[in-house]
C-alpha cells in the first residue's frame, strides 16, 4: 500500500500503475509528482482537496479532469464524494473498488487480469 493514498485533485493513488511513486502527499514525492502544479497550488492555498478552494474548479484542474486518461475523469466524482461523505468513507470505497473480486489483491486502473487469473473490469488506455 502506498503511504499516500490520494492527491488533492481527487485521484486515488492506490490504483496508480506507477511503481516508482509513494503517492502525491508524501514529503519527498517522485520527481514528476513534485512538479505537479495542482499539488503545489493546493499546498499554497492551504487546502487538503481542490474542492475546498475558492477557485474550484480552476482551469488547470478542469483540463486535468478532462484529459484523455480515463483515470483523470474520476477526479470530479471523487472530489464530490469526499465533500459529501468524507475522505475516510471515500477511501474505504476506493480500497474495495480497486481490489480483485477473486483474491482481494490490489489492482490498478488499467489491469485486465489479476495474477490469480480473474478477469477484471478495467479502464481502456487511450490511443497514442
Amino acid at each position: 500500500m502506498r503511504p499516500s493514498q490520494y492527491g488533492p485533485c481527487g485521484l486515488y493513488c492506490g490504483a496508480c500503475v506507477a511503481t516508482d511513486c509513494d503517492g502525491c502527499l508524501v514529503e519527498e514525492p517522485s520527481s514528476w509528482v513534485a512538479r505537479c502544479e495542482i499539488r503545489k497550488c493546493a499546498a499554497q492555498n492551504g487546502v487538503d482537496f481542490c474542492y475546498q478552494c475558492y477557485d474550484y474548479p480552476c482551469q488547470p484542474l478542469w483540463e486535468l479532469m478532462h484529459a484523455r486518461w480515463p483515470h483523470h475523469q474520476t477526479m470530479e466524482t471523487n472530489l464530490q464524494c469526499i465533500k459529501d461523505r468524507g475522505v475516510g468513507e471515500w477511501l474505504l470505497q476506493q480500497q474495495r473498488e480497486w481490489r480483485c473480486p477473486g483474491c482481494g489483491a490490489p489492482r490498478n486502473w488499467y489491469q485486465k487480469r489479476c495474477e490469480c487469473g480473474e478477469r477484471l473490469e478495467a479502464m481502456e488506455l487511450p490511443e497514442e
